[in-house]
């Protein structure tokens, strides 16, 4: 495992396109340090970008009862949600969340098989989503070798984890001044996104430039505002379980918007439905025993996706699996 750098005062900025071990160590420090990093050098297309968040900014223009009527349920999580819990406290935003193609995740007994409701009234939303999905998915697979490599395994250790139908899913988040539910629930809304882990890998977000997203480091709130042309990184619970905690799933959070409304796309890059994620090998010694019962990938993401949905009570954390 690579020897970890004194912590610096802000997310650092990471150039992918750089020398593969300056990047290699530099992702293992932010992993470690943060659990946040800005990219740069990351190869995606500034035009899709753009047009990614183009798409989204008209979508969420569209009329209340245009997008509701693409509302998601339980059975079928894509689709439109204005009432999304963290930590059991409804947040101040409204999300469209697109899921694979359903051909391509066809499992049996896969409780997030369902086809995504992209509207009839804006057809170049699912061209272009399904476009930028593509890309952040490879952008993942690129960035798993130095996540690997940076705890001392293989730069292929986790691709089995992924092998197949992964399940992973590409959010649009619309943070509007004025609460969406005003006037209908007696719930009000707080922070844009109230503090929470990622329960996945790896998220990748793009954001319209506004500041509103900040990761608690050292006892404190610090922001992570963007850097131009680049995308922001963080690790979600299940590279915490692989790195057996040397690596830090960042509790972070939105605040909520006042005067401007904030725009931002995320990309979740999980684990196929299948995998069972418990630390690497090589992050085990006998002065550092595994500190994780493995952990079903599918439970973990229906018991987390149900929090987020509705108030069914705790909401699962990776404590709950950890060893005594």
């Amino acid at each position: 495992m690579h020897a970890r750098a004194a912590a610096t005062e802000t997310v650092p900025v990471i150039d992918l396109a750089g020398e593969p071990a300056q990047v290699e160590d530099a992702v293992a420090r932010a992993c470690a340090e943060w659990g946040f990093f800005h990219l740069v050098g990351h190869g995606l297309d500034a035009g899709l970008l753009a047009g990614a968040m183009a798409q989204a900014r008209g979508f969420f223009a569209a009329p209340a009862q245009d997008k509701r009527a693409l509302a998601r349920s339980r059975d079928n999580p894509w689709g439109y949600y204005d009432r999304e819990l963290t930590k059991n406290r409804r947040d101040k935003k409204e999300i469209f969340d697109i899921g694979p193609d359903v051909a391509a995740l066809r499992v049996e007994g896969d409780v997030f098989f369902g086809e995504t409701p992209f509207p009839a009234w804006r057809p170049e939303l699912k061209t272009v989503a399904r476009a930028y999905f593509a890309a952040c998915e490879d952008l993942c697979l690129r960035l798993l070798g130095p996540v690997a490599t940076g705890l001392g395994a293989e730069p292929g250790a986790l691709d089995d984890a992924f092998a197949g139908a992964h399940t992973s899913f590409l959010r649009l988040n619309h943070y509007p001044t004025r609460d969406p539910l005003a006037g209908e629930s007696d719930r009000p809304a707080g922070l844009g996104i109230h503090h929470h882990t990622d329960a996945g890998a790896i998220t990748v977000l793009l954001t319209d430039g506004r500041p509103g997203l900040q990761v608690l480091k050292d006892g404190a709130w610090r922001p992570v505002d963007p850097v131009p042309g680049g995308l922001i990184v963080n690790i979600g619970d299940m590279a915490q379980v692989w790195s057996n905690d040397a690596y830090q799933a960042p509790l972070h959070r939105v605040l909520a918007m006042e005067a401007e409304e904030r725009l931002s796309l995320a990309f979740f890059f999980n684990p196929a439905y299948s995998a069972v994620i418990s630390p690497l090998p090589a992050t085990v010694r006998s002065d550092a025993p595994a500190r994780y019962r493995d952990i079903s990938w599918s439970e973990f993401r229906r018991r987390r996706a149900d929090g987020d949905f509705a108030d069914y009570g705790s909401e699962v954390q990776i404590s709950d699996y950890r060893l005594a």
